[in-house]
């Protein structure tokens, strides 16, 4: 039990830096196993032995169900290593002794078992009930509420950590289920996207989301569909320099581009709340501030529009075969999010050059744009780094949640760092006066077709981009946000400014264009399924 105990309290500092939750757990058993271990040394009865059938068999039976189902710390199993190893087995091993030892051979094996399921589901309930009263000290990140939203948080996510577990090894053995029953069709070098346990991927309804994505229908005045703000041809965003709403509404922020969604640890221009895709398609649905479909208070209308065509009862029947009612508001959403994350873009000249070992897909110019922005004089890739370009990317395999948040000295209108009142970024949300200015690092894939860029669309073109981070941040010489944003207290270590050659300038734009995926933008399973919009 000793070598349990050590084990536990070695891996605890590592689970609490991520999974707060999950950090104190094994930080407490490990305690709690010492101190047995020490007890036990001293003295031997019945309760001795009771406790530590349950903390060592009970240990073993949480490990085994949260192998199989929602962790009350965690997102998900984690992996078989070495670690999980050695303290499943010292565990075991402690059991097997006290059974040995016990002087009740009758009753040993049923005691033993029942003490250690009972430790278990101690555990197990033990650590619902703390996730329930204390949400903060679920995964980071993961578990953070929506902005307004209350109520408990639940195991929405998929997440194997790249390792084997118990799960996975069933799934291999019995077939696959749930999510793994989807064929992502993966670009190279592409892992899989992460997906929520309540709501797996099927290609039913990925085609639901897609028609409804199209739709003008699910507006609450029937005038705007998702499609209005994000267009395939460029790259699911929509080229304005704010979003329009359905009842014409401004908003304060740019449409973000949809390419490769599913990737996203954070689902939003400054919120760090939204971290899955169902919970943050609430927004354009239902958001009244501002308006984006409008459908708060015409929820019943717009699920009578589609309950009551052929087409969607028959697409709705196929997406929830064993629904008894399968067109409702909460199907409508999982749909949408499941299309979102179908949006995979990995066939670039970029992709085909480093994936597909292609030498001729990126040219001579492109790649030396490539080596600026790995550089450190540019220090591009600390935003936007790893296969999609983005700091802010999760995926089925990741072991950490990381969700960035920047100031790249955009605005500075007062002097000391500030942003327009309207549109502040994370500090909205936090309220702490370091989070001014600090916006999400969009993905760089398919950059070359979503201008405007930055969160309020101000900055036109993709010269001006590079024009303004060679600087080091904006200069704005006159109006009511007139500023130098170089000079900002609160901008990003990485926005320092740099100096450029016309060639390397050239190279530079030559590697974005590279990051063009043609066949994503054309793509028919992505596509308007309505020849004639309804």
């Amino acid at each position: 039990m000793a070598v349990a105990a050590l084990v536990h309290l070695y891996i605890a500092p590592g689970h609490y830096a991520h999974a707060p939750g999950h950090g104190l757990f094994f930080g407490g058993l490990g305690v709690a196993q010492a101190v047995w271990a020490l007890v036990y040394l001293r003295r031997r009865n019945g309760t001795i032995a009771a406790v530590g059938y349950a903390l060592s068999g009970g240990a073993v039976v949480v490990w085994l169900l949260t192998q199989l189902a929602a962790t009350p710390y965690a997102l998900a199993p984690e992996p078989i290593d070495a670690a999980t190893l050695v303290s499943k087995l010292a565990e075991g091993i402690a059991f097997g002794a006290l059974l040995a030892a016990s002087t009740r051979p009758a009753l040993k094996y049923t005691l033993g078992s029942a003490y250690a399921l009972l430790g278990g589901v101690l555990f197990w309930g033990g650590g619902l009930l703390g996730e329930q009263v204390m949400p903060q000290l679920g995964h980071q990140g993961e578990h953070a509420h929506a902005e307004g939203e209350t109520g408990p948080h639940s195991h929405g996510e998929d997440d194997t950590h790249g390792g084997v577990t118990l799960k996975t090894l069933f799934a291999s053995w019995f077939g696959p289920t749930g999510a793994e029953a989807y064929d992502w069709n993966l670009p190279p070098g592409f892992p899989p996207p992460r997906v929520p346990k309540d709501n797996p991927m099927t290609a039913a309804k990925v085609e639901l989301g897609r028609h409804l994505f199209y739709d003008a229908r699910l507006s609450g005045n029937g005038t705007q569909s998702c499609a209005s703000c994000h267009h395939q041809e460029k790259a699911f965003s929509d080229g304005l320099q704010l979003g329009v709403g359905s009842t014409g509404e401004v908003h304060p922020r740019n449409s973000m581009s949809l390419t490769n969604v599913a990737y996203n640890g954070t689902l939003t221009w400054a919120n760090s709340g939204f971290v899955t895709l169902e919970r943050q398609i609430h927004v354009p649905i239902f958001g009244e501030h501002p308006i984006e479909l409008g459908v708060t208070g015409h929820d019943a209308e717009v699920l009578a529009r589609f309950a009551s065509d052929p087409m969607y009862q028959d697409l709705f029947a196929a997406a929830y075969p064993t629904a008894d009612d399968p067109v409702n508001m909460a199907h409508i959403i999982q749909a949408l999010a499941s299309f979102n994350r179908a949006l995979l873009s990995g066939d670039s000249p970029y992709d085909r050059f480093v994936y597909q070992q292609d030498m001729d897909a990126l040219s001579e110019s492109a790649r030396r744009g490539l080596e600026l922005v790995l550089s450190e004089d540019l220090e591009c890739h600390h935003c936007h780094g790893g296969f999609n370009f983005s700091g802010s990317t999760v995926h089925a395999n990741s072991r950490f949640f990381e969700a960035p948040f920047h100031n790249t000295g955009l605005y500075n209108v007062d002097g000391e760092g500030a942003y327009p009142v309207t549109n502040t970024g994370l500090h909205e949300v936090t309220n702490d006066p370091d989070d001014m200015g600090r916006f999400r690092a969009p993905t760089l894939r398919n950059v070359a077709l979503t201008a405007p860029y930055m969160h309020d669309g101000s900055v036109k073109t993709l010269e001006e981009v590079i024009d303004f981070y060679e600087r080091g941040g904006r200069l704005i010489e006159d109006g009511p946000n007139q500023g130098d944003g170089r000079t900002s207290p609160f901008k990003s270590g990485f926005v320092g400014g740099f100096s450029l050659t016309d060639q390397e300038r050239t190279d530079l734009l030559n590697f974005l264009h590279a990051l063009t995926d043609s066949t994503f933008i054309t793509n028919p399973a992505f596509s308007n399924p309505f020849s004639v919009a309804p």
